[in-house]
């Protein structure tokens, strides 16, 4: 997950910047992908960390488009967003950008973003999960392709249920309720002599399933202003904090003193809600129990919280022709589900979910696929912002006082409000 998001100024005076910078001339060649006269189109593209599948199915693109050559710059994820903010100033926007979810929607409401709606047919745009394309349209326009998505999940010791003579969901409709997923975690902490019987890691987007599944939010419903203190969010805020003062659950592991993931892979913990991605290493780190994924509880709604990367193309490219078709084959069916299998991913097409064989962890991708398939749109929109970073800092102190015991789950919410609305929206 994303560590830190520096919100610098410099985007504040971002679009003058690059007015002046355009007017003076000087950089044009270097703002873009460009074509020498002898050779072919050159694309940059800006990708976060390092991503082999990625960067292996991008040469399989120049090996079918002769024509276009494609330059993967690489920045690790915790300098990103500052590098390409700079580059944005200085008027050295790449061609492309492989962005986490979140940040799409800040690019598009700066007028940065190319406009790719008319270039998706009626049944290309159908094919994309409703959940997904919230994330880079703004209005009615489409501003990049979804590419993967992933979810928080509920990974459990098959080992230790057994012992415990608890049975797990088999269907999203029958689904643990709040309750009963409490009582299930007690049931198998006890039979076992656990220390806990369920815990989450220090990421406060492993808290955000629960709010939503009560119908809760962080922000109201147009988000323009924070929306957390309400009934249902001070609900399932006091619900979370029930956890920790029955002793299921790590107050260590929440405030990032000890690892919930490595726990359960040391077989000390009987489930753990954390980051599907995460099945690819609990597949090869897991070799002591048989480990599986069951559905997330429910309380008014189904509901988790979804990440995932966009492809998006700067309007300024020289080349947008060219910078479409690479999204469009990053997305096509066949390379999307090989991407997905490769990654232990959720492809964000229809039609490539069908097509997707994960092999020896298809049994959870399933889950995981069902839960991704059945979020809300409230849900999405609540997180697909930048403010989500934003307000994420103050969600992850506020909360952790509570757990802690230093402060009401009221409290928390009044001054979780309160915080956002003056330090993040600046109401």
């Amino acid at each position: 997950m994303l560590k830190k998001f520096k919100m610098p100024l410099l985007f504040a005076v971002l679009l003058i910047l690059s007015s002046i910078v355009s007017a003076c001339g000087g950089k044009e060649e270097e703002a873009s992908g460009s074509k020498k006269s002898d050779g072919p189109v050159e694309l940059r593209f800006i990708i976060n960390n390092d991503n082999p599948t990625l960067v292996e199915q991008i040469k399989q693109f120049e090996s079918e488009n002769k024509n276009i050559k494609v330059n993967v710059e690489k920045i690790p994820l915790d300098q990103f967003f500052e590098k390409v903010e700079t580059m944005i100033a200085g008027d050295r926007a790449p061609d492309l950008l492989y962005t986490p979810v979140l940040a799409t929607k800040r690019y598009a409401n700066l007028d940065l973003l190319l406009d790719v709606s008319s270039e998706l047919s009626d049944e290309e745009k159908s094919d994309f999960l409703p959940s997904s394309i919230v994330s880079v349209k703004k209005g009615d326009k489409i501003y990049g392709l979804p590419h993967f998505t992933d979810d928080i999940a509920v990974f459990y010791n098959k080992n230790l249920f057994e012992k415990a003579g608890v049975s797990v969901p088999t269907s999203i409709d029958n689904a643990w309720s709040w309750d009963e997923f409490l009582n299930a975690a007690e049931q198998v902490k006890k039979a076992n002599n656990l220390k806990y019987g369920v815990s989450t890691g220090s990421d406060v987007s492993q808290f955000l399933p629960f709010l939503y599944q009560n119908k809760g939010s962080v922000l109201n419903k147009d988000q323009s202003a924070a929306g957390i203190d309400s009934k249902n969010s001070i609900e399932a805020i006091k619900w979370f904090k029930s956890w920790f003062d029955r002793g299921l659950a790590s107050k260590e592991s929440f405030v990032g003193s000890e690892k919930a993931d490595e726990l359960f892979k040391q077989g000390k913990l009987p489930m753990v809600i954390t980051f599907s991605g995460l099945i690819n290493t609990f597949d090869t780190d897991i070799k002591d129990f048989d480990y599986g994924v069951t559905y997330m509880p429910k309380k008014e709604v189904t509901a988790t919280k979804l990440g995932g990367s966009n492809i998006v193309a700067f309007k300024n490219t020289k080349h947008p022709k060219e910078a479409v078709k690479l999204m469009k084959y990053l997305t096509s069916t066949d390379v999307m589900a090989d991407f997905a299998a490769k990654q232990g991913v959720i492809p964000t097409t229809k039609s490539a979910q069908e097509k997707v064989d994960y092999g020896p962890i298809s049994e959870g991708m399933k889950v995981i696929t069902t839960e991704v398939n059945s979020v809300p749109d409230f849900a999405v929109k609540d997180f697909s912002i930048p403010e989500y970073l934003g307000y994420k800092s103050v969600l992850t102190s506020e909360l952790q006082t509570v757990i802690l015991g230093e402060k009401s789950p009221e409290k928390a919410a009044k001054d979780i409000e309160s915080q956002i609305n003056t330090s993040v929206l600046k109401k």
